[in-house]
C-alpha cells in the first residue's frame, strides 16, 4: 500500500514539474501587461470620466487579450490571486497599482500638473514587468516544490 501511496505522489510530482515547465512566459508579456498598466494610471489620472472608462475598458480588453495569447501558447491559465504563496506578487502588484491610480489622480485634480501621473505611469511600467516575473518564478517554484 504504501508503495501505491508513493507512485501516486511521484506521478502528482510529476505532472507539477511538467505544468511548471509549460509555464514559460513570453518575453512580451510582461512589457505589455506593464503598458497596460501604465495606460491605465494615465488615463485615470490626466483624463474626464469619458477618458477614465474608455480607459477602464481598454485595459480589461487587453488583460482578456493577453490571457487569451497566454493561455493558447501554454494551454494552462492561473489566476495570479488564486495562486497559492505566489499570489504575494500579484497582490501587491494590486495594490501598488491602486495607489499609484490614486495618487494620480489626486495630484492632478488637486494640482493641475500632468508630470506626476507621467512618473507613476512608469512606476506602473516597471513594476508590471518586475513583479509579473517575480510571480513567475515564484509559481513555478512553487510548483515544483509541491506547495
Amino acid at each position: 500500500m504504501e508503495s501505491k501511496s508513493a507512485e501516486d505522489l511521484a506521478i502528482i510530482a510529476a505532472a507539477r514539474a511538467a505544468v511548471a515547465d509549460r509555464l514559460i512566459t513570453p518575453m512580451w508579456y510582461h512589457p505589455i501587461f506593464g503598458l497596460l498598466l501604465a495606460g491605465y494610471v494615465l488615463g485615470v489620472s490626466l483624463g474626464d470620466t469619458t477618458a477614465r472608462l474608455i480607459t477602464s475598458l481598454l485595459f480589461a480588453a487587453g488583460c482578456l487579450a493577453l490571457v487569451s495569447a497566454y493561455r493558447r501558447l501554454t494551454g494552462v491559465w492561473v489566476s495570479g490571486f488564486e495562486a497559492g504563496p505566489a499570489s504575494r506578487w500579484a497582490k501587491a502588484l494590486g495594490v501598488l497599482v491602486g495607489v499609484l491610480v490614486a495618487a494620480g489622480w489626486a495630484i492632478t485634480y488637486w494640482t493641475h500638473l500632468s508630470w506626476p501621473a507621467w512618473c507613476l505611469a512608469a512606476v506602473a511600467f516597471a513594476a508590471g514587468i518586475i513583479l509579473g516575473r517575480r510571480f513567475d518564478t515564484a509559481l513555478r517554484a512553487q510548483l515544483r516544490s509541491g506547495l
